[in-house]
């Protein structure tokens, strides 16, 4: 699952995905002129729960769904 967010003229992408290696989950945030970071997860509780709170994050910073 891929999400475009936008603040201003910048885009964030970020990405939520199941790797089959392993049996893990990733989320990855590419931000503007930065290199992609990438967390990974082995229960999908964890995943979701940081999904949620990165969110409340970036929203607070002023980051929107780009639409």
């Amino acid at each position: 699952m891929v999400w475009f967010l936008e603040r201003e003229s910048e885009v964030l992408v970020c990405e939520l995905r199941h790797v089959n290696e392993g049996d893990h989950f990733e989320f990855a945030m590419r931000s503007p002129g930065q290199p992609e970071t990438v967390e990974r997860f082995s229960e999908p509780t964890r995943v979701l729960e940081t999904l949620l709170a990165r969110q409340r994050h970036l929203y607070q910073a002023g980051w929107r769904p780009k639409g």
